[in-house]
């Protein structure tokens, strides 16, 4: 069985050279062209504060046939072959997962920002809310160091399988499907690292936990580990315990081990539950500089 769904697909576009990486690697993924849809999502300014505001410049003519020929030339200029293409108008994070959903999308590809500091935020914030928001599997990629067009579908067109990859683990149900979903998108699975991160001492004493020194409780969680992984038959792939920040360390240690992948589950709950294993997700994203595949959380409801 496949854990990883590679039909429908749907890669959201601002016709930069990382939107055109995406959609490279949504080329790569999916089972034909038609299995993937282009989408742009021009801005409805009627939702913006009134051009004066900014300085009295008029706001640009919003056409969506106009786009629709601009999306189809940049897709003609870069060779995507026959992938479905899509305007659409609204706020991108809820456009995006509109569709998603009309299609029952089962993976969005999504371009890195690559940016700093308020385009970083904003760009960012896009991807969060289609992390919370859709109901398929996201894939957010990095920027990548690509000198010409040649090099870069080079590049795509060898994306999977993956050579080390991080799997951050929460013993929910969940923690199956995302090991089972990197042993499928690995060529190697010993290259595989489960990684459980230990909340430090302070944590631990606000949310109510026996109070140990961070190394016995690192030193158990090890334990466990380990003895979780023999139980369901993962005995092989490397177990891995820090202590600190849970989203910051999951990028940390993606980093420090020059991983090429982190799969992990998303929140997928309602409520504060959702909110605070949603924001570990969110910190991942924003500060990992390792490709992410965020899964739809199985045990959600």
């Amino acid at each position: 069985m496949s854990h990883f769904h590679r039909q429908p697909v749907v890669v959201p576009i601002d016709f930069s050279p990382s939107s055109m990486h995406a959609v490279f690697v949504a080329k790569s993924i999916a089972e034909s062209d038609q299995d993937l849809t282009v989408v742009y999502v021009t801005h409805d300014y009627d939702l913006i504060v009134p051009a004066h505001t900014w300085g009295g410049n008029e706001l640009p003519e919003r056409n969506d046939e106009q786009q629709m020929v601009r999306l189809r030339d940049w897709a003609k200029d870069n060779n995507f072959g026959n992938v479905k293409l899509v305007v659409r108008t609204g706020d991108p994070g809820t456009e995006v997962c509109k569709l998603a959903e009309e299609i029952s999308c089962k993976l969005i590809v999504l371009p890195s920002h690559g940016h700093h500091g308020v385009k970083r935020v904003l760009l960012g914030s896009v991807a969060e809310r289609i992390i919370r928001h859709c109901e398929c599997s996201v894939l957010v990629l990095r920027r990548e160091s690509i000198v010409d067009q040649g090099a870069m579908l080079a590049i795509a067109e060898h994306w999977f399988p993956r050579k080390h990859v991080v799997v951050p683990v929460d013993f929910s149900n969940s923690t199956i499907h995302a090991i089972d979903t990197a042993l499928e998108v690995t060529d190697d699975r010993t290259s595989i690292d489960i990684l459980s991160v230990v909340p430090t001492l302070n944590d631990a004493i606000l949310m109510g936990e026996q109070v140990e020194s961070d190394e016995d409780r690192r030193k158990n969680r090890q334990q466990y580990l380990e003895r979780y992984l023999v139980e369901h038959g993962y005995s092989v792939l490397q177990a891995h315990v820090v202590t600190g920040d849970t989203g910051m360390m999951i990028a940390r240690y993606a980093s420090d081990v020059k991983a090429d992948l982190i799969v992990m589950p998303s929140h997928g709950r309602h409520g504060l539950h959702r909110m605070v294993l949603g924001s570990t997700t969110e910190r991942v994203i924003r500060h990992a500089e390792t490709p992410v595949l965020v899964l739809r959380r199985h045990d959600a409801e």
